[in-house]
C-alpha cells in the first residue's frame, strides 16, 4: 500500500534524479599530517628549550657556588648539545612517521 502512494513514490523519483545530479560521493581525506609552519615551530622550541635549560642552569650554579662565569658557559655549551639531540630526535621521528607504509 505504502509502494503505491503517489507521494512516496515521487519522493524516490527525486532522490534518485538527486543523486544522478551529484554525482558519485566523494570521499574527503583529511591530511593528518603536520604543516611546515608546525614542524619547523616544534624543531625551534626543541633547540630552545635545552639552551634556556641548560643556560639557566649554569647561571643559578655561578650564583649558589660563586664560579661566576664558567658553569654558565658550560652549561649553556651543554644545553646547546642536547638542544641539538632534541632536534635531531624529533626530526628522525617525523620522517619515519611520514614515511610509514599505511595500514
Amino acid at each position: 500500500m505504502a509502494h503505491d502512494d503517489p507521494d512516496v513514490r515521487r519522493l524516490a523519483e527525486l532522490e534518485e534524479r538527486l543523486k544522478k545530479a551529484r554525482g558519485p560521493a566523494k570521499v574527503i581525506e583529511q591530511d593528518t599530517s603536520q604543516s611546515k609552519m608546525g614542524i619547523a615551530f616544534r624543531l625551534v622550541i626543541e633547540l630552545l628549550a635545552g639552551v634556556i635549560v641548560g643556560g639557566g642552569v649554569g647561571w643559578a650554579l655561578d650564583r649558589v657556588l660563586g664560579t661566576s662565569p664558567f658553569l654558565l658557559i658550560v652549561m649553556f655549551l651543554l644545553g646547546v648539545a642536547a638542544g641539538m639531540r632534541n632536534v635531531l630526535r624529533a626530526a628522525r621521528e617525523m620522517d619515519e612517521r611520514q614515511n610509514r607504509p599505511p595500514g
